[in-house]
């Protein structure tokens, strides 16, 4: 048969383990309400996606253009380089070795 001094021993541990379940449910009833105050819904992320896929596709756009640029200087100077090349052979015969 349990003592008195036992009963109110398991008492007190219960009152413990239930103000430590009521300080842990106050923490995450915190946690909460901050991540409703100051996260980002799914709505609100998906909308900044979409805005920095638009400006993804532009930037992608724009490299592409730059991309363009650089292949079509490329193909002038070596068209121009077999031009000169062309006419030093025949200004300088020499040269031609």
């Amino acid at each position: 048969m349990p003592r008195r001094y036992d009963i109110l021993l398991d008492m007190t541990e219960q009152s413990k383990v239930e103000k430590d379940i009521r300080d842990l449910t106050e923490i995450v009833v915190s946690i909460k309400d901050y991540m409703v105050e100051n996260m980002a819904t799914k709505a609100e992320m998906n909308a900044g996606f979409a805005s920095v896929d638009v400006r993804f596709e532009q930037v992608n756009g724009k490299i592409d253009g730059i991309g363009r640029r650089i292949d079509s200087e490329l193909e002038r100077t070596l068209q121009l380089e077999d031009r000169v090349s062309k006419v030093e052979v025949e200004v300088f015969p020499e040269l031609a070795k």
